[in-house]
């Protein structure tokens, strides 16, 4: 297809794109109008389990899934990475329908700023019982929060502008998200013009049109991806020789949330041994551990709620949606609860840390190669995901996702990755809607888990262990 051509139907997906995102998940949705029902909503109870909701859901999924795969093929105009802004200004004025973080986070910010409560220390109950926004925190009103003190101030830094009014402060907490979207399709970019130049318009098109990108971002506001954007400034920082302001931004992705740690060894590996001698590995190991942790830990000091207050050590007690929790409930029966769990860490976490250490070792001869830190880290991240996590989440795609655009569309990273943000969002409407229409796949959660878990992750393995099935054009 010629490059005018391309363009002319590239406009043309755009608006369809556009008509989706603005018809299916904004129009009916609109943050000023339904952010003060508590407690609060999700997509399938704002559309009432409908029939209708579910089709247009998942209609609009795959049709958006089915132009995203289409870009993925075709030589597109430099452009096109940042056609995507114009959905993510649609989505901006949407309500959260997928999760109620962003509730949570203006919740545990308001109770820092008005009542100078810790937010890793306290939970949103602390708060007085007049707040009227309290009911907001729904089921997590009990819970400290389990993120770094860089996420907290962060939000606090949005929150005075606005005068504490809480719409205000829901609205700039979307434009961080967003903005940390736009610095990551540049990042994406400028990585890729450094260590694959012809693939940099492809790495940023597969971020940045991907729909769980567009709505766990400008839709539902996570801040994984203000996470995400500082670890791709690290393998940015990386890639451009700057090695100790790599480890100031991966410093600051972990003081966002502390998932991206599992990227630290990556990388300091790679920075020792690019060094030409052994001492200076060994000199240099040390002293990118010492100044990593100090980067980590110093900042986190006068907040610091105690080992046995921390929410982060707490987060993993429960379970749900997850091959942890479908292993719980085929064992509790048998084993009881607390032992079950035991049972399935020590498995998954097993399996998680044979699967990466497969892979550092293969990629041992290869540790001083730009590519290797990235590889490793998508390793321990998709795969904490897809074995370890207790809990899965489809905006936990975005931690592997970031370094998977790095990898080229033929990469089996990629292939994989890209699989499972599909699944991720068409299983919603299985756990949200189905279960509800069928209340047996509900009070027989085993056989309910069986069913979402298999459509999640089959597809995901079958991607990952077969010949790649897309080409792209030179």
């Amino acid at each position: 297809m010629t490059l005018k051509k391309s363009t002319s139907t590239l406009l043309a997906l755009a608006l369809v794109s556009e008509l989706i995102y603005w018809g299916v998940f904004t129009r009916l949705f609109l943050l000023k109008d339904l952010y003060r029902i508590i407690p609060p909503v999700d997509y399938a109870k704002l559309t009432r389990y409908s029939t209708a909701g579910i089709f247009a859901f998942i209609l609009g999924i795959l049709v958006l899934f089915g132009i995203y795969f289409w870009l993925l093929r075709e030589k597109l105009p430099a452009a096109t990475p940042y056609i995507p802004l114009i959905f993510a200004g649609t989505l901006f004025f949407s309500y959260p329908t997928l999760a109620i973080d962003l509730f949570i986070y203006a919740i545990r910010t308001r109770g820092w700023a008005l009542y100078h409560l810790n937010p890793l220390l306290t939970a949103p109950a602390a708060l007085p019982a007049s707040d009227p926004w309290l009911k907001l925190a729904a089921e997590w009103i009990n819970a400290a929060s389990p993120y770094g003190p860089v996420w907290e101030m962060l939000s606090l830094s949005v929150f005075n502008p606005v005068n504490g009014d809480f719409l205000g402060h829901l609205f700039a907490l979307k434009g961080v998200a967003i903005a940390s979207y736009l610095l990551s399709i540049w990042l994406i970019g400028d990585i890729l013009s450094v260590i694959h130049p012809d693939w940099k318009i492809w790495g940023q098109v597969a971020f940045a049109w991907n729909p769980l990108v567009l709505l766990e971002t400008a839709q539902n506001a996570h801040n994984d991806i203000v996470m995400v954007a500082l670890l791709l400034a690290s393998v940015w920082a990386m890639v451009r020789g700057k090695d100790h302001l790599s480890l100031l931004f991966l410093a600051l992705s972990v003081l966002v949330k502390f998932i991206t740690v599992l990227f630290a060894p990556f990388l300091i590996a790679y920075l020792t041994f690019k060094l030409p001698t052994k001492f200076h590995r060994y000199t240099a190991v040390v002293w990118y551990i010492g100044i990593f942790a100090l980067m980590v830990v110093i900042p986190i000091l006068p907040m610091f709620p105690g080992w046995d207050n921390w929410a982060l050590l707490q987060a993993s007690h429960g379970a749900g949606r997850s091959l942890m929790a479908t292993g719980v409930l085929a064992l509790e029966s048998r084993l009881g609860t607390n032992a079950a769990f035991s049972v399935m860490r020590w498995t998954l976490y097993g399996l998680w840390a044979v699967i990466v250490g497969w892979q550092a070792w293969r990629l041992y001869p290869r540790l001083n190669h730009l590519e290797t830190p990235l590889k490793l880290g998508w390793t321990a991240l998709f795969w904490y995901v897809a074995l370890v996590a207790p809990v899965f989440h489809g905006w936990y795609l975005l931690w592997s996702f970031a370094l998977a655009a790095l990898f080229g569309i033929q990469s089996r990273e990629f292939r994989a990755t890209v699989t499972f943000t599909l699944t991720a969002m068409l299983v919603i409407p299985y756990f949200e809607t189905v279960r509800v229409w069928y209340p047996y796949l509900l009070e027989n959660a085993l056989l309910g888990h069986i069913i979402g878990v298999t459509l999640l992750l089959l597809p995901v393995l079958v991607v990952y262990y077969r010949p790649s099935f897309v080409k792209r054009d030179a």
